[in-house]
């Protein structure tokens, strides 16, 4: 089997085991607490209902109306600077859920809008990613020429490590600035980065949604911006040089098999064929000896001539046999062909009918 086929399968079977684990691990986490958050709604809707008379129907109404005004309390999200927010959430795949279009042009321009903004953002995050991962590869390189180091050469190593500690503290940046203007804790603050700079967007913790934000404070709006995407930037960097490299081992790996390939291909068409025909003098008999080489390029002859022996050797390329070649072969099989060399005078006549009697 294939290194291909084997690291896919192995991948896929990693996966779902993965998948199974973190299945039993939130199951054993939050079913209980599911459980009891429910049943405290349920007995807070019965004494809801009790104490002000609502009806079955009427409390749902009313709970579907709390919920669709759940998104304005944040204020205006459709104006310019919630808008420009939205589209961020949209290109960069973290969809929050905090708005959606309520149109259908306008549900319709966003499945326009993320075909083409989506692949655009990728491409971007990557080759920004990249030019990150060269200026701290050169940076790297000179502090460590400033510190006298005799190896200065930045391996993989370094550049993870300085990845993974360029994640922490921008995580942890985020997890200060929005713990400070939202009110959440620094753990809420973290996971709340986290969910968003790895694209996950649950939703559940949402910023500028809160006393008309993105109205009113629009320093906060920038920051929330632009830590976004340089969150983002920083985040695909680390991924460059971590997840790529493993993405593109199948490709290395076909790419080694068709050179393999192409080369067992190039070997079997420099296969040669030496005759070698060998005739004692004129009173002794005549011998042949064929054998088999592999050899490089073209055919050739040679031919040694004495008194007592005569000598022929030709070299011929199986590819270049063709019927006019066959047909004046001296030997009449299908997968040889040899010209005659030169012969003695005195030798002429015996040979000729040697070649008649063949």
């Amino acid at each position: 089997m294939k290194r291909q086929n084997v690291r896919t399968l192995s991948l896929i079977i990693c996966t779902f085991t993965y998948l199974l684990v973190g299945a039993a691990v939130f199951d054993a986490l939050e079913s209980d607490f599911e459980m009891r958050e429910k049943e405290q709604l349920e007995a807070e809707e019965k004494r809801l209902q009790g104490k002000y008379n609502i009806s079955e129907d009427d409390y749902r109404k009313l709970e579907t109306i709390i919920m669709e005004a759940e998104p304005h309390r944040a204020g205006v999200q459709w104006k310019f600077a919630g808008s420009f927010y939205f589209a961020i959430t949209v290109i960069t795949t973290i969809g929050y859920g905090h708005a959606a279009p309520g149109t259908d042009a306008g549900k319709a321009f966003c499945m326009f809008y993320a075909v083409l903004g989506i692949p655009l953002t990728l491409v971007m995050f990557q080759s920004l990613g990249e030019r990150m991962n060269t200026f701290v590869k050169s940076l790297l390189k000179r502090i460590k020429k400033c510190c006298g180091m005799r190896i200065t050469d930045v391996s993989m190593e370094n550049m993870v490590t300085v990845g993974f500690f360029s994640c922490i503290g921008t995580l942890c940046i985020g997890a200060a600035a929005f713990s400070h203007y939202e009110d959440w804790s620094f753990f809420q603050s973290y996971y709340y980065c986290f969910i968003t700079l790895t694209t996950i967007g649950f939703g559940d913790f949402v910023a500028l949604q809160k006393n008309r934000a993105l109205q009113r404070r629009p320093l906060y709006v920038a920051f929330s911006f632009m830590y976004i995407l340089v969150g983002l930037t920083v985040i695909g960097a680390f991924l460059n040089l971590v997840v790529l490299r493993f993405l593109t081992m199948n490709s290395e790996d076909e790419r080694r098999d068709a050179e393999e390939r192409a080369s067992l291909a190039g070997n079997r068409n420099s296969m040669i064929i030496h005759i070698q025909e060998e005739t004692l003098g004129r009173g002794g008999g005549a011998g042949r000896s064929c054998g088999g080489e592999m050899g490089g390029g073209g055919n050739s002859f040679s031919s040694q001539l004495n008194p007592h022996q005569y000598f022929h050797s030709l070299s011929y390329r199986i590819e270049e046999i063709s019927p006019s070649t066959l047909k004046n072969s001296f030997f009449p099989s299908p997968i040889s062909s040899v010209s005659p060399g030169l012969h003695s005078f005195t030798d002429n006549r015996r040979l000729m009918k040697r070649r008649k009697s063949i």
